[in-house]
């Protein structure tokens, strides 16, 4: 009876790891994931921008590194905005590290990992089991451009760090974004086809079954209550950028390394 019993965990376990997602079947799907909305673009795609962006600007001349630090005006003092204070490293015309502080002071490192045409999880995942106990967050991230300079599909994967209550351990939930940008000038909108894996742990069957959601958003012009007053290095490139319009305008100072 008790053999029979053995045999019976024996099998019983032999099945459940016999039907459990693997990394490489979980890897293989990721990849569907990621490919899922291509029929979407109609248009021959770039791995690269014509120009590097970097929140919201236009940077020339493929810098090395930017030192960034953000006064706020207040009267007649100025505040140092230690949160908003960043050193951004380039590679190609790319952004792969953003070191910065949180709003408490703990300082941080975020590494974003470019891939040209496809996201190697395996890689990513390495990373992450490498730095587990340390402050370095990987990102994986996977862009494609028009030939206007575009962004026409990205591909995000990142992890959710939380406390579980229940067991009082530290939880990590992958979270996993694929969007397909279709621009419409004539009517100002650009429309995004969405498919969001959100805060659970992968498994095949919830990756097969996240829904596309659909939403248009205005191209908006400028607004003229986040004017600045710009001074620009020899390369065209601001060094120096004012608030204007505001009752405590920042100012924010830029060191730029070419070589």
């Amino acid at each position: 009876m008790k053999i029979t019993k053995l045999l019976t965990g024996i099998i019983a376990l032999f099945f459940l790891l016999g039907c459990s997602d693997s990394k490489e079947k979980i890897y293989s799907e990721l990849e569907k994931f990621d490919n899922s909305l291509d029929s979407l673009i109609t248009e021959k795609t770039y791995s690269n921008p014509k120009y590097l962006v970097l929140i919201g600007d236009t940077i020339k001349n493929n810098p090395k590194q930017i030192e960034e630090i953000d006064y706020l005006n207040t009267g007649n003092d100025s505040l140092l905005v230690d949160a908003n204070c960043h050193v951004y490293k380039f590679k190609n015309n790319q952004l792969i590290t953003n070191a910065s502080e949180d709003v408490l002071g703990r300082k941080y490192v975020q590494k974003y990992v470019l891939f040209k045409d496809k996201i190697d999880n395996k890689l990513i995942q390495t990373l992450r089991d490498e730095h587990t106990d340390r402050d370095t967050i990987f990102f994986g991230s996977l862009e494609k451009y028009d030939k206007n300079g575009r962004l026409v599909k990205q591909v995000t994967s990142s992890v959710w760090r939380e406390l579980d209550k229940a067991s009082g351990l530290l939880v990590t939930k992958e979270n996993r974004t694929l969007d397909v940008y279709k621009y419409n000038p004539e009517k100002s909108i650009y429309t995004t086809f969405r498919k969001s894996y959100f805060n659970k742990k992968y498994d095949i069957d919830s990756l097969r079954a996240v829904p596309v959601e659909k939403f248009d958003t205005e191209i908006k012009k400028k607004n003229k209550v986040f004017e600045y007053s710009y001074i620009y290095d020899n390369h065209g490139n601001w060094i120096v950028r004012r608030d204007l319009n505001t009752q405590y305008p920042s100012v924010k100072y830029r060191k730029i390394t070419y070589k």
